[in-house]
């Protein structure tokens, strides 16, 4: 119970950017005391670090806690199809550094040569002053070699990634705790704790990238479902003139970067929003969302053009008894996923987790 009472207060922090400890024991549940007791633990572990004091209202300031970034750091990597992006965050989930390579697939052994690479040179100076290094996070579509004919990639560069034991050779060729999501959970984890989805508790996320993807969050935790493959979003089924298609096909940049005119690109735009509005439709009548974050891979203005005309779409068609969740624009756009990758070693260790509380002996 200790030690998920700390979780507790640290996913708090994070999450309100910096809370004083009554608003911490409001938000938390816990009793002023325990909050407090917490607070000087953490503290004295060099985890927080009184930031400022906050004045208004009745009796003395308060003093505002925030994460101690300088506590450790961790790496995020993303292994996309088109694209891999590393990211070093500091304690405090901030960005520090960001190498992204683009074009060619990668094979596993050039995968873990990036990584080894990223982290010879950004590490060194960094862990003079850190007391620990959490980890590796890797996020990844679990069909990575699937869709082959989309991404116009050989039989041979699919097969590597359609291997059972793609994390176990990943892992093998790190010499650090490594940790795997696959991409839209990373992404629905970085939005819930540093983007869009900071206040939410029950949202969808929609990712545009070179194909549509997406993760869930129910009650303020990723939700993962059976295999770790609750909202991805690729195989959605959705109706497109008149008959039954996957969202993949509408809602995916791949397509989008084939339009070789104006008119080309506005029909792919109005494609997509149509099929996006009937996706939201259908996943908010079963879940009946608080929001929908929509971001990915497009300039902001595209991204807000697109989502004003899901609005348009689910306002003309909604049934009389749907409420609409509110739409809104991510700015995480294409460091999502390797910026959730990079939370994974901090959420697996100091984040609470219920399913602890419960455990049978």
């Amino acid at each position: 119970m200790r030690r998920y009472n700390e979780r507790l207060i640290l996913s708090a922090i994070r999450r309100m950017n910096g809370a004083s400890k009554a608003e911490l024991a409001r938000v938390t549940g816990l009793s002023a005391q325990a909050v407090a007791r917490i607070i000087d633990e953490l503290e004295s572990e060099a985890m927080l670090f009184q930031a400022e004091k906050r004045t208004g209202g009745m009796g003395q300031p308060a003093t505002v806690y925030r994460i101690n970034g300088a506590r450790g750091y961790t790496v995020g990597v993303e292994i996309g199809r088109e694209a891999m992006t590393m990211v070093l965050l500091d304690f405090d989930g901030q960005q520090q550094a960001l190498q992204c390579y683009t074009g060619t697939f990668p094979t596993i052994d050039l995968a873990i040569e990036r990584i080894d690479r990223f982290l010879e040179e950004q590490l060194p100076a960094l862990m003079r002053e850190a007391r620990t290094f959490l980890g590796i996070g890797i996020a990844m579509p679990w069909f990575l070699g699937e869709w082959r004919d989309e991404l116009g990639i050989s039989e041979q560069q699919a097969e590597e990634w359609r291997r059972a034991d793609v994390a176990d050779q990943l892992r093998a060729g790190l010499n650090w705790p490594t940790f795997f999501d696959n991409d839209g959970n990373a992404a629905a984890l970085a939005h819930l704790l540093c983007g869009a989805g900071v206040y939410l508790q029950n949202y969808l996320l929609i990712h545009l990238g070179t194909f549509v993807g997406g993760g869930l969050v129910l009650g303020g935790q990723v939700f993962q479902g059976r295999h770790g493959n609750a909202g991805a979003l690729a195989s959605m089924p959705v109706m497109a003139e008149g008959r039954r298609d996957a969202l993949i096909h509408h809602a995916s940049l791949y397509d989008r970067d084939r339009a070789a005119t104006p008119a080309k690109l506005a029909a792919w735009r109005d494609r997509c929003a149509q099929a996006l509005a009937f996706a939201i439709a259908g996943a908010n009548s079963l879940l009946d969302l608080e929001a929908v974050i929509l971001d990915g891979c497009l300039e902001a203005g595209e991204l807000a053009d697109i989502g004003a005309a899901v609005e348009t779409h689910l306002a003309v068609n909604a049934p009389p008894d749907f409420f609409p969740p509110d739409l809104r624009i991510g700015a995480l756009g294409k460091r999502a996923t390797a910026i959730g990758a990079g939370l994974l070693p901090l959420h697996a260790q100091y984040s609470p987790d219920l399913t602890s509380l419960f455990k049978r002996e």
